[in-house]
């Protein structure tokens, strides 16, 4: 498979590596393309575009990486599915879920490929949390809490882009472009929630317009997880932060923290226990072990590779955009029960979220930074 990458910062730039050190089995680059190139030597040898079209009218091009900023994946990933190409776009996939929607609609109709980059699902410990809860080893989940506070941020860092922590740059902060694959993890292990009430705090710590704090609850009726709570918690001005993750079952329990993955696994039914126990201060018995885990996993490599195979060989293609829909979802729910200060329900509206966040994005006000202004304009049109 020949593929164009589009974007040249870090991530670009790192796949662009991994392909050329022949991490990617079956796959070439085709060209890369960015309007700027910070450092043109380093793609030696390679076919350079300075447009998304210049790109799509290479015949050699079978497939597109977007590794563009936030703002512009919807827009790109939608021409190359138009212009008949497979598509892999960096997270998020779009900024709202009604544009995720539309991707996978467009995906549905072209017949092409259309992947997100959820990497942190090949993070060892976080696919064994999901085998566990998937399997059924800590039976009904009675209830879930995330605590995810190490995702710290200077000012420097909104600062030094006209498009960071921006409502028309990111549409969103530590829910959208920090916590997403956090997100995203909690979505592939639970599915999305019957109603959600979250509690979001803009430019708290921080002079951006975006949140830079969030808190959700919420609430799970119907389905394999009917009557689990959960909470999510996520901060980019807190230092040095954490990150714990508890599932509550009642056949077992789980804690993940530092690497390492502290299961339980009750002798008897944990309901069974706690409604027949003769014993008025008694406590189940259970079987814990420690699992250490070291290593993030394949990550970007694992995800490329995956989306290469099923454009080959047909091959099952686990990060399908709809699977990006779920953390889009759940990050402009926290975002919409916070502005309107209420519970909000699931089926989710996508396109009143995607109203209100149109009329933010129009009174958004961008920094003036004329060095990054250019990729502003790089994908403008798109939108």
């Amino acid at each position: 498979m020949k593929i164009g990458i589009v974007g040249l910062g870090a991530i670009g730039s790192m796949h662009v590596k991994n392909i050329l050190d022949g991490k990617i089995p079956n796959c070439e680059i085709a060209c890369v393309c960015d309007e700027r190139v910070a450092n043109p030597e380093k793609f030696a040898g390679l076919k350079i575009c300075g447009s998304i079209d210049e790109t799509l009218s290479d015949g050699n091009v079978d497939a597109v990486l977007v590794a563009t900023p936030s703002f512009s994946h919807f827009g790109l990933a939608k021409k190359c599915l138009e212009a008949g190409r497979h598509v892999l776009v960096e997270k998020p996939a779009a900024l709202s879920s009604l544009e995720v929607k539309e991707l996978e609609k467009l995906a549905g109709e072209s017949g092409k490929v259309c992947g997100v980059m959820l990497n942190q699902r090949t993070t060892p410990i976080y696919a064994r949390i999901k085998e566990l809860v998937s399997s059924g080893a800590l039976g009904k989940i009675n209830r879930a809490s995330w605590f995810m506070t190490n995702w710290y941020r200077p000012q420097i860092y909104f600062s030094s882009s006209t498009w960071r922590g921006t409502w028309r740059g990111e549409a969103g902060g530590a829910l959208i472009n920090q916590s997403i694959h956090n997100i995203d993890v909690f979505a592939w292990v639970f599915g999305l929630p019957s109603s959600l009430r979250a509690w979001c705090k803009f430019g708290k710590y921080h002079d951006i317009e975006v949140e830079d704090e969030a808190t959700a609850f919420m609430e799970y009726d119907g389905g394999k997880n009917s009557g689990m709570t959960a909470s999510f918690c996520t901060c980019t001005g807190e230092h040095p932060g954490g990150n714990r993750f508890e599932i509550a079952g009642e056949k077992g329990f789980l804690k993940a923290e530092n690497d390492e993955l502290h299961v339980g696994i009750f002798d008897e039914n944990l309901r069974d226990y706690t409604l027949n126990t003769k014993y008025v201060f008694g406590v189940p018995e259970y079987t814990s072990t420690v699992e250490k885990f070291s290593g993030k996993g394949e990550q970007h490599v694992g995800v490329l590779k995956n989306f290469v195979s099923a454009v080959e060989s047909g091959s099952r293609f686990d990060y399908d955009i709809s699977q990006g829909y779920d953390s889009v979802c759940l990050a402009n729910a926290m975002l919409l029960s916070s502005w309107r200060g209420a519970d909000v329900k699931f089926p989710f509206d996508d396109a009143s979220y995607a109203k209100i966040l149109s009329e933010k994005i129009s009174k958004s006000v961008l920094r003036e930074n004329p060095e990054t202004d250019f990729i502003l304009e790089f994908s403008k049109s798109f939108r």
